[in-house]
């Protein structure tokens, strides 16, 4: 639009030129909001997979600590079988 307006015969070119600069001054405004929330974008990314990373770490923890528990009882379940047919035997 300002560019049609300058081509005008009569027209301000001084007008156009601040209007311009006005223009493009917004646009890298807007432009630098963008990567600045595209930056903290980012970051969350980078947050969320340490997070997602701590969490499955843990997970395997306690899952083994659990399978850990699950072996010691069928172990223990095992000795009682084992006794039991010990006695039978005997």
């Amino acid at each position: 639009m300002l560019l049609h307006e300058v081509d005008k015969p009569g027209s301000d070119v001084d007008y156009y030129v601040d209007n311009l600069d006005n223009l493009l001054a917004n646009k890298m405004n807007v432009i630098q909001s963008l990567r600045i929330k595209l930056k903290v974008f980012k970051q969350h990314l980078v947050d969320e997979e340490m997070l997602s990373k701590k969490f499955y770490e843990k997970k395997n923890e306690v899952m083994d600590v659990f399978d850990l528990k699950n072996e010691q009882n069928n172990l223990g379940n095992d000795m009682q079988l084992l006794d039991n047919l010990h006695e039978v035997l005997n």
